[in-house]
């Protein structure tokens, strides 16, 4: 058994409803003017939940240190061109699916709403122009730049994540994961407190366990052991009902973990809670025909809603979305423009030949060699 792209579909459908929710109503503020009815829950309960499923970004974390390690392993270690290559497909990949919903933002924007092309303003042409340019590039949180869309910082981590993971998983092949667990709590907390001088970024480096973890998992094949696990062997459905039981009490307890205990070293806390999120996903909910299916569809969107769906709930759409006035129903226009808008963005991709010109770009960058690995 293996963790396979479509397990990987299920759960990134997973996170990117968790990662909706919570930029919904992690906080009082995001929806402050409108009047918003929580039924069932109250408003306290929402906020937590939502609060909570900021471990969105470590599960797209995790799943990047997974996905990672197992292209890697499959290099031979006396290849440092293949890293090397792997680095530039990677990252190409990343932008160009990031670049054309930047630059359909930029239009939209300047039709639209031209005030929010302000945020770029540097006092200067040549600084105004070296905003957008890092915006672009998508290290405007790296470098502390202003940027279009609030959720586009991810892309600052991503690039990281891509650049650091061939060295990160030589060095775990040689030494081991212990090594690699003290030299990530020593650099975090080092970057920790710097952070607290605004000296450093520490979400550049906060994830660092997290993903050492998916690359662990990945290396170990830790997930499909752990599906494969039965309290009840004789029964299979007696199983998946304690699991589903018991595994729903864990996240719960997740739930509570993260909202009410100050961890000094938080940053574990957030590798282990989406851990196991992961492994509820994968044990539980994709057992489930339809929803399994449905997440798996939103997976292969998730990119496009993660980068675009904030322009429609904080920007245009902002009062059509809130005035729905039940939680419920806010959360799932959202969900439906957010799929509406990747598959148009997918569409505009593909007739206006977008896709054929990233392809011959992608050759180019890796060769011949490694198009065909």
């Amino acid at each position: 058994m293996q963790f396979t792209k479509k397990d990987t579909l299920l759960v990134k459908g997973a996170a990117i409803l968790m990662m909706l929710l919570h930029h919904c109503f992690e906080s009082a503020s995001r929806y402050a003017g409108y009047e918003i009815n929580f039924f069932p829950l109250t408003e306290a309960q929402t906020i937590t939940v939502a609060s909570f499923f900021k471990i969105c970004v470590a599960v797209f974390v995790f799943l990047s240190g997974f996905g990672i390690a197992k292209s890697l392993e499959k290099i031979e270690p006396k290849k440092a061109g293949d890293y090397a290559r792997q680095v530039r497909r990677r990252s190409f990949s990343l932008m160009s699916g990031f670049w054309i919903i930047f630059i359909l933002c930029i239009i939209s924007a300047a039709v639209i709403d031209p005030s929010m092309l302000s945020v770029y303003s540097g006092g200067t042409i040549s600084n105004t122009a070296f905003n957008v340019l890092f915006d672009f590039l998508g290290l405007a949180e790296l470098f502390g730049t202003p940027t279009l869309i609030g959720t586009w910082w991810y892309m600052s981590l991503a690039l990281i994540i891509i650049c650091i993971m061939p060295p990160l998983y030589k060095f775990y092949k040689k030494f081991g994961i212990i090594p690699v667990f003290v030299l990530t709590f020593l650099v975090t907390n080092i970057v920790k407190t710097a952070a607290k001088d605004d000296i450093l970024n520490y979400d550049m480096i906060r994830y660092l366990f997290t993903l050492e973890l998916g690359m662990l998992c990945a290396d170990k094949n830790v997930l499909p052991k752990i599906k494969e696990f039965r309290f009840v062997k004789k029964s299979r459905a007696v199983d998946y009902v304690i699991k589903l039981a018991l595994y729903s009490a864990v996240m719960v307890w997740c739930v509570y973990i993260r909202r009410y205990l100050d961890w000094r070293i938080s940053y574990i806390r957030d590798g282990l809670i989406p851990f196991l999120v992961i492994i509820y996903c994968y044990t539980v909910i994709a057992e489930i025909p339809g929803i399994r299916q449905a997440l798996q569809f939103l997976g292969k969107h998730s990119m496009n809603i993660f980068m675009s769906h904030t322009i429609l709930r904080a920007y245009f759409l902002k009062d059509f979305i809130y005035g729905m006035k039940y939680s419920w129903a806010v959360f799932l226009v959202l969900l439906a423009l957010s799929i509406a808008l990747s598959i148009v963005i997918d569409l505009i991709k593909k007739y206006t030949g977008y896709n054929k010109l990233c392809d011959k770009i992608q050759l180019k960058l890796i060769g011949a060699k490694g198009a065909a690995k």
